[in-house]
């Protein structure tokens, strides 16, 4: 006799967080290693003064770490009581799970664990998930567009032109999207009710705890700030003289935004190729950019586990403390 899907996805509800850490960042580093972006990992570091990689590794965990704690406010926002280092182990085990699995099992693992580990209902963990994807979705799209207002216009008309691939690639997700949507909406009534009453929990929520969405919004900014400046001073330790933040708002704008909703496990190789081409079109050092993605890829896979070891240490010093106090 076979076994059920949700028997499968109870024994993986299961499954303790970090095992599921463990395991997903073993397959995250697998799926690199086959999309060749290992080959080039030598060459990065071996170009990188060890300072810049230092710096960049600092500020990249300091974004995980404002992460983390974007996500505990969007608990506390859904009515959860739970603690930050709670939150941050939910968080980071699910960033390594979107990276070695498509969209579609690392959204609902996330909502998962934030049901189990943090305590919230599973529509309050699916409506806290749609407001980060909004958050991220939102602010990407606003700094691909400064970057077209600012002086990419021409850039974007040569993609358009020239690259429109990568465009239609796009068009076609949020095509598929919008007709399943729309399809199910339509034809199924109990979805559609069933989707109505998500947006509503999602919008009430926010309109309940004003405080925790408006933190969640800026430290959303603060985290994709700190971000252009990673990718910054990559580009600058590979040899890009002098890189405007212009050039950087048009490398991590539309190209990380695409790459996230694309289904390869975490864009991997979509984001960097749409670096390339935005490189190319703004008349960049393609090289120098491309090394600049990869190494901008791997310091995640760098940090993730220092961020988790840390999380685990606090989780594990405050229960053991927490039992000589009782």
């Amino acid at each position: 006799m076979t076994e059920t899907s949700s028997g499968r996805w109870r024994r993986l509800r299961a499954t303790p967080t970090p095992l599921v850490f463990l395991l997903s960042i073993v397959i995250a580093l697998v799926l690199l290693s086959r999309s060749g972006t290992w080959s080039t990992v030598g060459e990065a570091l071996r170009q990188l003064d060890p300072w810049t990689i230092v710096l960049a590794l600092v500020i990249y965990g300091l974004g995980l770490g404002v992460l983390c704690i974007r996500w505990h406010a969007l608990a506390r926002m859904a009515g959860g009581s739970v603690g930050r280092a709670a939150a941050s182990e939910v968080f980071l085990t699910s960033v390594v799970v979107n990276y070695a699995a498509p969209i579609g099992l690392a959204v609902p693992m996330r909502t998962a664990l934030s049901t189990r580990d943090l305590g919230l209902p599973v529509g309050v963990a699916a409506a806290i998930t749609l407001w980060e994807a909004l958050f991220d979705l939102g602010t990407l799209a606003m700094i691909g567009s400064v970057w077209i207002a600012i002086g990419g216009a021409e850039a974007a008309r040569l993609l358009l032109a020239n690259g429109g691939t990568w465009l239609a690639a796009l068009g076609l997700i949020l095509l598929a999207v919008a007709v399943i949507s729309v399809v199910l909406t339509v034809l199924v009534s109990r979805i559609r009710e069933r989707i109505r009453g998500f947006l509503a929990t999602a919008i009430s929520m926010a309109r309940r705890q004003p405080r925790w969405w408006g933190q969640a919004a800026l430290l959303t900014l603060l985290f994709w700030a700190l971000q252009l400046v990673v990718l910054r001073i990559l580009l600058v330790g590979f040899g890009q003289q002098s890189p405007t933040w212009e050039a950087v708002f048009g490398l991590t704008g539309w190209p990380v935004l695409i790459g996230m909703l694309s289904p390869v496990p975490g864009g991997a190789g979509v984001r960097e190729a749409l670096m390339v081409a935005v490189a190319s079109a703004t008349g960049m050092d393609t090289a120098a950019v491309l090394l600049a993605a990869v190494a901008y890829r791997m310091a995640l896979f760098v940090m993730l586990p220092v961020l988790y070891g840390v999380t685990r240490w606090w989780i594990a010093t405050h229960r053991s403390g927490a039992a000589v106090n009782g």
